[in-house]
């Protein structure tokens, strides 16, 4: 056998024993879900910086309405984590409302006259109940997949193979409290590098059934964090509409 042959075929053999040998410990590292939940944790927040995430974000939602039309509105938050310290101001209808929840601090406000007919509507959002729905609403969104370390996160352990828009996807399903009321929820990673990229709630009873896909796209580096800027929400149904889009920028300094 030609020497210089058999020593490529000796690189070879070894190169091809490292790679399987990488492989296995990759595939030993990630056989659950908690495991490939930490995975994309450190991929997003490599320096464990949401805890004390400390940004402006202005949203512009465009939202699809069932009968017909673009309703448009804007908002614009700030978050400061470690201080626990949200303020939101938003513009929908004409209707400007102004919030802030802190340690001390709690309202939601309108700036403009809300009409009669609107009234009942807002009662909903009004006070501190309703800045309080905001502040949950929007640090589980933007903070995911740090949220799903979330000790109220009941995370089913296996994982899952899904696959949408012809991607497959390793797949996490995560319940919340009480199980009777709360939907269950999807999320989708990358299968190679664990990166969050999308999620879906659906009925309790089956996954295909209702709910809607959560679309996260643009990936945005913001205080070393990986984070979205850009959000569409679609229906969980065969012709996938649209119901929402939602664009993000951060104004951090």
């Amino acid at each position: 056998m030609n020497i210089r042959f058999l020593l490529f075929f000796l690189i070879l053999t070894a190169l091809s024993c490292q790679t399987t040998s990488k492989k296995a410990v990759l595939t030993s590292e990630i056989t659950t879900a908690k495991a490939l939940i930490a995975h994309s944790i450190a991929y997003h927040d490599p320096g464990g910086n949401w805890t004390k995430f400390k940004s402006g974000i202005e949203i512009k939602t465009d939202l699809w309405k069932k009968e017909g039309g673009i309703e448009k509105s804007t908002r614009t938050l700030f978050f400061d984590r470690s201080q626990n310290i949200f303020k939101m101001r938003s513009t929908r209808n004409g209707i400007v409302m102004n919030g802030e929840i802190s340690r001390d601090t709690c309202y939601n406000e309108p700036l403009s006259e809300i009409p009669a007919e609107q009234i009942e509507k807002f009662k909903s959002v009004l006070g501190c109940q309703g800045i309080g729905f905001y502040k949950d609403y929007f640090t589980y969104l933007i903070g995911l997949p740090m949220n799903l370390s979330d000790t109220t996160a009941i995370i089913d352990n296996t994982i899952l193979e899904r696959t949408y828009n012809g991607v497959q996807y390793d797949v996490v399903k995560v319940n919340y409290k009480p199980l009777d009321k709360k939907r269950p929820w999807y999320f989708y990673f990358n299968k190679k590098n664990h990166a969050f990229e999308l999620c879906k709630f659906t009925s309790q009873e089956n996954e295909n059934k209702g709910g809607e896909y959560i679309i996260y796209n643009h990936k945005n580096n913001v205080q070393g964090i990986k984070l979205s800027g850009q959000i569409v929400w679609l229906y969980n149904t065969p012709g996938l509409d649209t119901l929402a889009v939602e664009d993000m920028l951060f104004t951090t300094k």
